[in-house]
């Protein structure tokens, strides 16, 4: 289980890594609530939340209080150019009518609701693991906790290629965007387009 600790000068967050873990994956394992906000900017694209299931759709928005909370279990999907680069499968519990009401009648996602309570969550990163490969391809994966007053969730998820954090090069290839480039490329190359000539490596 993760601590998070400051004081005047020093922050530190302290938490057992396997030593397979890179510096850039810890970062995205990290993320706290804002996940969708630190993917947009590794890939420097929009990251869209696709909502895939969820038990039940619904519920007694009226009924939530801290002795009766309404808990929902969902699945939504982060997507980036259409390819999904995190699968997430969430518990929510909601304690009164307000974050209730954001969450289940407004549709607020989770990392934008706790951005329009105007919170920062507590945090608690409890597991962490690499499957796999399947195919050739490795998923790393987390679990934590997120609370705030009102709205608390417990979140497992998944990044289905972890090659997608081993440079900005393997990021662009899988969302097919060094593919797109390299045709565009190619034509511009062989006088077919007036795109200029990318260089990948700028």
């Amino acid at each position: 289980m993760s601590t998070d600790k400051f004081s005047a000068n020093e922050t530190s967050f302290s938490f057992e890594w396997p030593p397979c873990i890179t510096g850039l994956e810890r970062i995205a394992l990290t993320a706290k609530g804002d996940l969708q906000r630190t993917l947009s900017a590794y890939f420097s694209k929009p990251i869209k939340v696709e909502r895939v299931w969820e038990h039940p759709p619904s519920g007694p928005v009226s009924s939530a209080t801290p002795e009766t909370p309404v808990t929902q279990v969902r699945q939504v999907n982060l997507l980036c150019e259409g390819q999904v680069v995190c699968v997430c499968v969430s518990t929510i519990k909601m304690s009164n009518t307000y974050t209730a009401g954001l969450f289940l009648d407004d549709h607020v996602a989770i990392g934008q609701m706790y951005r329009t309570l105007g919170k920062t969550p507590t945090f608690t990163l409890t597991n962490i693991g690499v499957e796999g490969p399947k195919g050739g391809v490795q998923q790393l994966w987390r679990e934590y906790t997120l609370f705030a007053e009102g709205f608390e969730c417990q979140i497992r998820e998944t990044f289905p290629d972890r090659r997608m954090f081993r440079s900005d090069y393997c990021a662009k290839r899988l969302l097919k965007i060094v593919e797109r480039i390299e045709e565009e490329d190619e034509a511009a190359y062989n006088g077919k387009t007036k795109s200029p000539r990318i260089d990948l490596k700028a």
